[in-house]
């Protein structure tokens, strides 16, 4: 009688396990058959990835370029393009192929959910967790973007599971799945490159323990990472005479950051890539151009290693405007980080349902951004009148709805967040997945926004489960301290 218990049991909870996937599948499949066509390249970035894909297969050639000559490029990592790549090669550029491949793989980022949860407090929050990922529908919406978050947050969380496996448990075989995932990770998306700061914290946590080996499992996670890096790093030396791993960071200090300090320096309130953004970026551009005597060349005549070599000239310049102006360097970071967790995603949805564009915005800004500075200045009446006649009453019922509802979540979500992040043990596992939610989230600055959240939101979603279903048991509670 025990066994059959067991059994029905655990065919029970497979049987649960295959309804979450085939859910999690069916509406993104779902919103991808109802999609329309071709709005995979709306972005410049997925525009990028596809070319240097193209030109991988077409002409062997890591470059951006859609006309002769096809100079290597130095900025983008190079995971996502070989991933492309390897499909054009089978099936052709077909990038609604694409779109049901990234589902394909977000199905596997809830799984990876379900065992993260599952392995650290246990199997109703692995459960709860993989469902609220499931029915998130900003992840519907970016399989759909030829875009590397998908596949970037999968190896996230591949990458903190094996971490909590190895945490847990000391295997040195965890320690290796870490580093290969990791490194992957930063094959994919350079803004983690530091993230094997994971190292110290297995050191830390291994002299908590008493864990003597844990300088094995440093090593390995290093190791690993090296030999996945090191072939990438060998290329652009050969090909640009330096040894890099990637421009990404010199190029945007200097389109982004650089942009956004001189325009808070002087008062302004830019959007990113507005025109304005692109005139002061040109300053910037020219300034560096008269200082190191650029020849007067057109951009196909530039080599390779000249602009390389022009782009750590401005960043150079770019690094001075950040010490020129310190605050505001800071200022515009920050607020831009934060204001990217206020709700956006009701504005892409409203218009998906209904087809009609989200109501206009006020020149200087919308409604809440407005509102804010009105409190600021000390007229709490008037903030309430731009909330209650711009948001209350102008929104039609489906818009009022979806603003609301957002705003509510978010305001739950930080809650429970809150909660989870102190509740959940090991602490140095909690400590680790805070501090790599925050390092994903805020490195992006000015240019900040719902596509960079993506993928740490199964991280987020698994400390908002903790914080809501409670504490651990006792048994659980006492392993993990």
């Amino acid at each position: 009688m025990l066994m059959q218990d067991r059994e029905s049991t655990w065919l029970a909870s497979w049987a649960g396990i295959v309804l979450l996937l085939v859910v999690a599948m069916g509406l993104r499949g779902g919103y991808l058959a109802n999609a329309p066509r071709g709005v995979q390249f709306d972005h410049v970035d997925a525009q990028g990835y596809h070319w240097l894909a193209v030109n991988l297969l077409e002409r062997g050639a890591y470059s951006l370029n859609t006309e002769p000559p096809f100079r290597p490029d130095n900025v983008r990592a190079p995971l996502y393009p070989l991933f492309l790549a390897s499909w054009y090669g089978i099936v052709g550029p077909a990038p609604d192929l694409m779109s049901f491949v990234h589902a394909l793989l977000d199905v596997l980022t809830v799984a990876v959910l379900y065992r993260l949860g599952s392995l650290v407090v246990g199997r109703r929050v692995g459960v709860v967790a993989a469902w609220l990922y499931t029915l998130n529908p900003s992840s519907w919406r970016f399989t759909n973007e030829l875009l590397t978050e998908i596949i970037f947050g999968l190896l996230l969380s591949l990458s903190v599971w094996m971490f909590a496996r190895y945490i847990l448990h000391g295997r040195n075989r965890d320690a290796w799945r870490c580093g290969l995932f990791f490194g992957l990770a930063i094959l994919c998306k350079p803004n983690v490159q530091f993230m094997p700061l994971v190292l110290v914290a297995i050191m830390i946590h291994s002299f908590y323990v008493g864990r003597r080996q844990g300088w094995q499992g440093v090593l390995i996670v290093a190791g690993a990472i090296f030999v996945l890096l090191m072939p990438w790093v060998i290329r652009n030396r050969v090909v640009f005479g330096d040894w890099f791993y990637t421009r990404t960071f010199d190029d945007n200090l200097a389109h982004v950051s650089a942009v956004a300090t001189l325009a808070e320096a002087r008062g302004e309130r830019v959007a990113p890539w507005s025109a304005r953004w692109e005139e002061i970026y040109a300053e910037i551009i020219v300034s560096t151009a008269l200082r190191y005597n650029w020849a007067m060349l057109d951009d196909q005549q530039v080599t390779a290693r000249q602009r390389d070599r022009r782009l750590q000239e401005l960043k150079s310049v770019s690094v001075e405007i950040l010490r020129t102006y310190p605050v505001e360097f800071l200022v515009s970071h920050t607020r831009a980080w934060l204001w990217s967790f206020v709700p956006q995603e009701h504005r892409f949805w409203y218009t998906r349902l209904t087809g009609d564009g989200w109501t206009s915005i006020p020149a200087e800004g919308d409604a809440l951004g407005r509102a804010v500075r009105a409190f600021g200045e000390g007229d709490p009446l008037g903030a309430v009148n731009i909330m209650v006649d711009e948001r209350l009453l102008a929104l039609p019922p489906l818009a009022l709805i979806l603003w609301l509802g957002w705003g509510i979540g978010y305001t739950v979500v930080a809650v429970l967040f809150t909660r989870g992040a102190l509740r959940l043990r090991p602490r140095i596992l909690a400590l680790f997945i805070v501090a790599t939610i925050l390092y994903v989230t805020f490195v992006p600055g000015p240019i900040s926004q719902i596509r960079f959240r993506l993928p740490v939101t199964p991280l987020i979603l698994l400390l908002v489960t903790v914080g809501a279903l409670g504490s651990l048991p006792k048994k659980v509670r006492h392993l993990h301290q």
